[in-house]
């Protein structure tokens, strides 16, 4: 019997090139089950841009394209406008760190939401700048130590946290937007249903859905993939509690 297959929408004899422990594997897994189930995969058009979630690029066989640091919103806008207008309507979806999606790219997720624009956005929160050395991002917790907040943060002089699912809910063209995290078989399982009715409201043509990703960064928090998963379970998602934040068929 077979109990596991690799997803069709992941690339033969892909290496893995991400940190020990990190779950951009476990994220884009999901993503390439969701494609293959939704039978997505030939029309599919992923934009990722600078950061981590540059190196789905490397795994998910899909047609993709390369985004400027921030502005996968904005080009996922123009991809998901242009083949609408040539009544060639394609599935585009965007994969990006948190940094990304809510510090240099703010304005275009925020507007992108803002408009309605019918794609799907999903967000890896590791509360860091992980590529670039574990510096202070837009979902740094308060206290948390990194590169450039070697005292932890604090609300004097970094501020607060943005909580991106709970500002994104806001926006009234977002018909679903949600909190996930991947810390455990039941959060997984959980996660990817979240992805897929995601993947499935831009199909029926409801507007904007997000779904953020709390993940895990071992190399840049100084711990073990097991204590990383464990400061998801016990410290993260108190901060960042999961859940479904708005869900236009069911509010």
């Amino acid at each position: 019997m077979q109990v596991y297959s690799v997803p069709k929408s992941i690339k033969e004899n892909s290496t893995f090139t991400f940190c020990p422990g990190c779950d951009h594997g476990v994220a884009i897994k999901l993503v390439a089950e969701v494609l293959d189930e939704l039978n997505l995969r030939e029309n599919a058009i992923a934009i990722a841009s600078s950061g981590c979630s540059v190196l789905l690029y490397d795994f998910l066989d899909v047609d993709c394209i390369e985004a400027p640091h921030g502005r996968a919103c904005a080009v996922a806008t123009g991809v998901k406008r242009a083949h609408r207008a040539l009544k060639n309507d394609k599935f585009v979806f965007t994969y990006q760190g948190d940094g990304d999606f809510a510090s240099i790219g703010l304005a275009e997720s925020m507007h992108s939401a803002l408009r309605g624009e019918n794609i799907t956005a999903i967000c890896i929160n590791n509360t860091n700048y992980g590529m670039t050395g574990g510096q202070l991002g837009p979902t740094t917790v308060m206290g948390q130590v990194t590169a450039t907040s070697p005292l932890g943060r604090n609300r004097q002089y970094h501020g607060f946290p943005i909580k991106t699912a709970e500002h994104i809910a806001l926006c009234e063209g977002v018909s679903f937007c949600s909190r996930v995290a991947l810390y455990n078989v039941k959060n997984i399982i959980n996660a990817k249903a979240q992805i897929k009715k995601a993947f499935e409201y831009q199909q029926q043509g409801l507007g904007f859905s997000f779904v953020e990703i709390l993940s895990t960064c071992p190399t840049n928090w100084k711990l073990s993939p097991s204590e990383a998963h464990k400061k998801i379970e016990e410290e993260i998602s108190k901060i960042y509690p999961l859940g479904i934040f708005k869900d236009i068929k069911n509010d």
